[in-house]
């Protein structure tokens, strides 16, 4: 008795759950129309994601509206400016790879942002391109100039003898060179990844450093990076002219550099 009982009870709940009987059809309605919202949300979600990125800043000059940023840039090794156009320094970084992209230096310690397209603007202005551009390779633990000159952790020292300390490799980033100028703490401190850092504005200032390992408590500045930005050679002004820079030579001479380098101009001291 019990178990026809149970028989029937199965029978029941079979029937209630609306078992599919050969001949049947399914109702594909609902499911079809829950797959077209979906494909059209993912379809407006990469439309969206795209003229996002083509139009944050800095924008290429792919867009009808492009940006054209500056941002000084100082290299410190453990206890001086390295590659600071001193003498003592050495020459500024220089454009080895052309400017394919148009994040690239003048060979005077700033980096000049205008990306030729979206691949190179927006959020994908990075430090990377630059690196490239200068020749400039780098991983989380080491940093090799094109001079052949190498940061690497866990290597190269800061002092010598018995006063030699171990390094570590630090990037500083000022959301505005004068915030930097004025001695205001780094807006953030990376030691990693240093390739993936964006260009977020105009007039930023990065010190790219070597420090001895231990608490990152200062962060060297340029002392001339206001002057720097303060004194380009492709900034058009609103009468369509270029801003120029002029380089004292040994002999007395003065040289000024205009946007153009084959218009270069020698000019007598006094």
């Amino acid at each position: 008795m019990g178990k026809a009982s149970s028989a029937k009870k199965v029978a029941r709940a079979a029937r209630a759950g609306g078992s599919h009987r050969p001949g049947q059809r399914r109702q594909l309605g609902f499911p079809a129309l829950i797959a077209v919202i979906v494909i059209t949300g993912v379809g407006l979600v990469v439309f969206a994601r795209t003229n996002r990125e083509a139009n944050a800043s800095p924008r290429s000059q792919a867009n009808e509206v492009s940006d054209h940023w500056h941002a000084a840039l100082g290299l410190y090794q453990c206890d001086a400016f390295v590659l600071d156009g001193s003498p003592e320094g050495g020459a500024y970084l220089a454009d080895l790879a052309g400017d394919p992209l148009g994040i690239h230096t003048h060979d005077d310690g700033v980096i000049h942002i205008h990306p030729f397209t979206d691949a190179a603007g927006g959020r994908n202005a990075r430090m990377r391109l630059f690196f490239q551009d200068v020749g400039i390779e780098v991983t989380n633990s080491t940093v090799t100039f094109a001079d052949g000159r190498v940061w690497e952790e866990g290597v190269t020292k800061c002092g010598e003898g018995d006063d030699a300390q171990d390094g570590q490799i630090v990037l500083a980033r000022w959301n505005s060179a004068q915030d930097a100028a004025d001695g205001e703490r780094p807006s953030e401190l990376i030691t990693e990844d240093f390739g993936d850092v964006r260009f977020r504005a105009d007039r930023e200032y990065f010190t790219f450093a070597f420090l001895p390992v231990g608490p990152i408590e200062d962060v060297p500045v340029r002392p001339d990076v206001i002057e720097s930005l303060s004194n380009l050679s492709d900034v058009i002004e609103a009468d369509g002219s270029t801003t120029e820079t002029t380089v004292a030579g040994e002999d007395g001479s003065t040289t000024t550099a205009p946007s153009d380098p084959s218009a270069t101009t020698t000019v007598p001291s006094g």
